[in-house]
């Protein structure tokens, strides 16, 4: 695996800093690539970006582990311009040769990956991962009507990874909430049992989890797909 740093310039003139994770030369095929969005106060180098980008490239994903614009923030700002930077990451990656584009969240970020579509107008992203998926219904229900209503635009298919264990979410209801609005979108759904919101002892198995599914394999998961 080998790592590289980049600065990324949004179409709104922001600039975004991130990581570039490549696998072995020998691991590289026609995997997707992944985009990598962290969650609220958090950013490229630190918790689920900074540790999860390293298991999928081992695994043979190229993945970009980018800033937002939001990032270290505590609280959200700027919502509705997060699809800059999502275009500016996808941009990125086809310039890089990259020929299918996955979208990975974690947390606050998922709730920008759901809206992508719907805010841009961007249709490229067919397959998209969300990890820890709802929480923000409790602090700003807000934007998680938002996400609901946008949701519709969402195409291809979608995987939900939630830690069962997780207190700060109901991890059934808020996927099903999405399930019933994404109509459009293919939606499994993954409860991964004695897991917390930010999968501590479990990023082998979320890795995992998600390499699984880009591959196809929804039957060998602990959980409802």
């Amino acid at each position: 695996m080998s790592i590289e740093l980049v600065t990324i310039d949004t179409a709104d003139g922001v600039e975004l800093d991130g990581a570039m994770y490549q696998p072995k030369a020998a691991q590289k095929g026609r995997r997707a690539s992944i985009l990598m969005v962290h969650g609220l106060t958090w950013n490229f180098y630190r918790g689920p970006s900074r540790w999860l980008p390293p298991l999928l490239a081992d695994d043979g994903y190229a993945c970009l582990s980018l800033n937002m614009r939001d990032h270290d923030l505590s609280e959200p700002k700027d919502f509705e311009l997060a699809h800059h930077d999502l275009r500016a990451g996808i941009d990125f990656l086809e310039s890089r040769g990259s020929a299918e584009i996955v979208l990975l969240a974690h947390g606050f970020a998922c709730n920008k990956v759901v809206c992508y579509a719907g805010l841009s107008g961007d249709h490229r992203p067919r397959r998209c991962v969300l990890t820890t998926l709802g929480a923000v219904k409790a602090y700003r229900p807000e934007i998680w009507a938002m996400v609901l209503r946008s949701a519709p635009a969402m195409r291809g298919a979608t995987l939900i990874v939630q830690g069962a264990a997780d207190p700060l979410i109901e991890a059934h209801a808020r996927a099903d909430e999405l399930l019933d609005a994404a109509k459009s979108s293919r939606i499994d759904v993954v409860l991964l049992d004695g897991a917390n919101h930010y999968f501590d002892r479990r990023h082998r198995e979320l890795a995992t989890s998600i390499g699984a599914w880009l591959n196809g394999d929804v039957q060998s998961f602990d959980g409802e797909s």
